[in-house]
């Protein structure tokens, strides 16, 4: 592709529809053919929505395609899903492993080098050719809701050295890195599908802790970097990073020197939808760096009826825009240069893939994110050494979760988990297999008074991150509460999760951790707590309150 003679030759109405990355409910093929063929959409945003499966992912890439080999023009389609580990799609059947923290607490780049290399080759096997991601985000806050487990720690050096790996992992076997949430999401509460963040950190503090991994995955070749939608006080006080001029452009392209394409993080967000009318941020985003606007479909409160007449309008206004001087046709021509660059030098194109679907959830890659899970789990604390656990022993296995929270865990429709299977099932599958005297309690035949006096207690403990939505812990506590003040010295609580919640029981005296709520982690701490395995893993985060400190 000669990128500069194939610029000249579009329309203003290609150029623009090149800068964005928009998305379709379901197999909603009409919408999707609508974007593509009519407006010459660049990309897609693909959710586990559009594929439950990797033979629905292939058949559903080359249809995509298709629609693009039929415009006037034929240019390839940029399709990118959220497949990060913590998030994820095809999920019941991809390894994607056991996500960002997981990988942190191995204190190992080659596991991310490793299980990046995985999510690249499942997803360009069915035609995904962006996973939007790894997350370089360095979770310092305890308390941010959305990035959590999503991030492969607190330390910026082990983030920046992770986030390098994962980007090499990616772009080593044939995928694209989209590094995200530039300037860094880690020091916030609010999740920014629900709401606008600010950060107040000062810009030496940014520049220490949150630039660093973003900076490493630029070095490592990091071809796309996603905005934040966050005001960062002392970098731009009045605008959000994805609106800013200062943050994109003095900052990500003048001092990182970061020279790919500059994708939004999604307009549908409440950060931007509740802020700012969609045309008016959409033309401020461009005008700020952005070189491709995506639109993922939000599903947790919008009426997906009126998706694609919200994107047709976006776009129109956005050629509207261009054509009264309102975003230069230089910056449009700048925006599509990057964006059709990329396409080219990855190389690629509109023809049908053939069937490479038995590459996902290979045994091979199978085997992989069990490895790399187990170097994960860790023993935060084994005060009355109860671990490793003798499987012939009396067990009392208890879930401190009742059934009904896990239904939110497939409600998000895409940008979320999607697992159907919670974790404890997992893992108390795998201590069914081998320990011959266990006893299952849920949480709701939960009493106190009710569990055996011999034997050992292990209380099972989850988390899962979710967009605009919280996983609901409440009853977690309660049980967690009353089983160690009825009898602490034989409990052990496993942690399907991040490890803050000891900050709420900071007297808890054997506590295994597997930074992760995915089935491959849920194996691996079930292996780890029966000697199958030595939790040698390394908490990447701070807990206050306890003496858990980050490794890194």
């Amino acid at each position: 592709m000669n990128i500069q003679s194939t610029i000249a030759s579009m329309t203003t109405e290609e150029r623009v529809g090149q800068m964005f990355m928009l998305a379709f409910a379901s197999d909603q093929l009409d919408e999707a053919r609508i974007l593509m063929a009519e407006h010459l959409v660049g990309g897609a945003y693909i959710s586990d929505e559009n594929v439950p499966t990797a033979a629905a992912a292939l058949e559903l890439c080359n249809t995509l395609q298709s629609f693009a080999a039929g415009t006037r023009l034929g240019i390839p389609l940029l399709l990118g899903a959220d497949q990060e580990g913590t998030w994820s799609v095809m999920t019941a059947e991809s390894a994607m492993g056991p996500g960002n923290m997981a990988l942190g607490a191995t204190g190992d780049p080659d596991c991310a080098y490793r299980m990046y290399s995985v999510i690249a080759r499942e997803t360009t096997a069915v035609g995904l050719n962006v996973a939007l991601g790894p997350a370089a985000d360095c979770n310092s806050n305890p308390h941010n809701s959305i990035i959590e487990m999503r991030s492969f720690g607190e330390r910026p050096e082990l983030v920046a050295a992770m986030t390098a790996a994962a980007v090499r992992g990616l772009q080593d076997n044939g995928s694209i890195g989209a590094i995200k949430h530039f300037p860094g999401h880690g020091d916030t509460t609010l999740d920014s599908h629900r709401g606008l963040p600010t950060v107040t950190r000062s810009r030496e503090e940014l520049k220490r802790i949150d630039l660093q991994p973003f900076a490493a995955g630029i070095q490592a070749g990091a071809r796309m970097v996603m905005t934040s939608h966050i005001i960062f006080s002392a970098l731009d006080p009045e605008r959000p990073a994805t609106l800013s001029p200062i943050i994109l452009g003095d900052l990500l392209r003048g001092e990182l020197g970061f020279d790919g394409v500059i994708v939004s993080d999604s307009m549908n967000m409440h950060s931007m939808k509740r802020n700012y009318d969609p045309a008016d941020a959409a033309i401020q985003g461009f005008n700020a760096g952005v070189d491709l606007m995506m639109l993922a479909e939000e599903h947790y409160d919008h009426d997906a009826g009126q998706y694609l007449a919200n994107q047709r309008a976006l776009i129109r206004a956005v050629i509207g825009a261009v054509e009264d001087g309102r975003i230069s046709r230089e910056r449009v021509d700048d925006a599509v240069r990057r964006v059709l660059r990329l396409k080219r030098d990855a190389g690629w194109s509109t023809e049908l893939l053939p069937d490479a679907t038995a590459q996902v959830g290979s045994s091979e890659h199978r085997a992989l994110e069990l490895d790399v899970s187990r170097r994960a789990v860790s023993k935060l604390r084994d005060r009355h050494g109860l671990i490793p656990v003798d499987p012939a022993a009396p067990i009392t296995l208890v879930n401190t979760t009742e059934r009904g929270a896990y239904a939110v865990l497939t409600r998000t429709r895409g940008i979320g988990p999607n697992q159907a299977k919670p974790a404890f099932d997992v893992f108390a599958e795998a201590l069914r297999a081998r320990c011959e005297r266990l006893s299952l309690v849920a949480a709701e035949d939960f009493a106190a008074g009710a569990v055996p006096d011999a034997g050992l207690i292990i209380a099972v403990t989850e988390n899962y991150t979710l967009p605009g939505m919280d996983f609901d812990q409440r009853r977690q506590a309660e049980i967690v509460s009353a089983l160690h003040e009825a009898d602490g010295e034989r409990l052990i609580v496993v942690g399907l999760r991040d490890p803050y919640e000891l900050a709420r029981f900071p007297d808890i005296g054997s506590y295994l951790c597997a930074f992760s709520f995915r089935p491959c982690a849920a194996q691996a701490a079930a292996d780890a707590l029966l000697g199958l395995c030595e939790a040698k893993g390394r908490s990447p985060v701070s807990v206050p309150g306890t003496d858990v400190a980050a490794a890194g």
